[in-house]
């Protein structure tokens, strides 16, 4: 059971591990990027409130805002999933080990 666990709080990282690859080889693979790109969106769109605002402000390097792209879209989210399902896990452990009256 720890397991089951252990990997469904891995399972974002790995959603965005498997996202980031493919952005990075669409090209050479022939595949189209804006539907890549329309996954990570949608991987994203929970966290847009919380992801909008210009946090690290205009970058002109371009492998250093790809590397901003690509943590704003896809890592700052898979964490904060992970967050959440980790979260989830413990409350519902806690209420599992209450005992009911």
């Amino acid at each position: 059971m720890i397991w089951t666990r252990r990997v469904l709080i891995a399972l974002p990282f790995a959603i965005a591990a498997v996202l980031t690859v493919l952005m990075s080889v669409a090209d050479r693979l022939q595949l189209h990027r804006e539907h890549i790109a329309g996954y990570g969106f949608l991987f994203a769109t929970p966290w847009a409130w919380l992801l909008d605002h210009d946090w690290f402000g205009n970058v002109h390097i371009r492998w250093l805002e790809a590397l901003i792209t690509y943590v704003t879209l896809l890592w700052i989210p898979a964490m904060l999933y992970s967050v959440c399902l980790w979260l989830l896990i413990r409350a519902l452990r806690f209420g599992a080990d209450r005992p009911s009256r």
